[in-house]
């Protein structure tokens, strides 16, 4: 099997698996979360680099995309507020393109610039909020990209709502699609939320007693 299909065997499953990760922890699990960002984000360009200088050689843009990645996941952890900042332009950019399709009209590339910038800029300022609501929108985005692809087996078919090149007619299946995102979005905010709360909690009653210098009641 060349690298190509290969690549295109594994990459729906994957995308099924980090999706609900990234969805439901992504928050909690901060630095893999912006990790696999920007793996993803480099791997991306790498590949592409790659097939640019050896077009009828895709082992060579696989190692391309490998390296490419690595070095993508090194600079979102080490500069953190890189990774947020791209963290939150990936969701505008998937939010401006999932309504872009809902209205069935041609995906403009400047408005989704100019999403991604304004959605990583609030990323930046509005820290916890974003990051729940890019973590939870850009997870679900993933699932439902990787199980659409599955069930209608296109191997090389173009990312969910990201095709710019024409228009589209979401019909049934792209507003159930639609639907499937928002309702899996939301539950991944509700259930980040839910479970920050509670380990907010639970620090706080543990550094209670100490930070008081009282004494704890004992039973006698």
């Amino acid at each position: 099997m060349n690298a190509n299909g290969w690549v295109g065997q594994i990459s729906s499953p994957l995308a099924v698996v980090v999706g609900i990760l990234i969805c439901f922890c992504g928050y909690r699990l901060l630095k893999l979360t912006l990790g696999i960002l920007g793996f993803m984000a480099a791997a991306s360009g790498g590949w592409a680099l790659g097939l640019s200088w050896a077009p009828n050689n895709t082992g060579v843009a696989l190692i391309c995309a490998i390296l490419a990645g690595l070095i993508g996941a090194a600079f979102c952890i080490w500069f953190f507020f890189l990774g947020v900042f791209l963290l939150g332009a990936s969701a505008g950019t998937i939010v401006a393109a999932a309504f872009f399709n809902a209205s069935g009209t041609q995906t403009q590339t400047i408005l989704l610039i100019v999403f991604a910038v304004v959605f990583g800029v609030l990323a930046l300022v509005m820290q916890k909020f974003m990051i729940i609501a890019s973590t939870a929108f850009s997870g679900s985005y993933l699932v439902i990209a990787g199980v659409l692809q599955l069930l209608t087996h296109v191997p090389n078919g173009s990312p969910l709502w990201l095709n710019g090149s024409q228009a589209h007619s979401a019909g049934i299946l792209g507003y159930v699609t639609l639907a499937f995102w928002i309702v899996l979005g939301l539950a991944g905010v509700s259930f980040q939320y839910k479970d920050s709360e509670r380990r907010e909690k639970a620090v706080r009653r543990e550094e209670r007693p100490a930070s008081s210098g009282l004494p704890e009641n004992k039973e006698t």
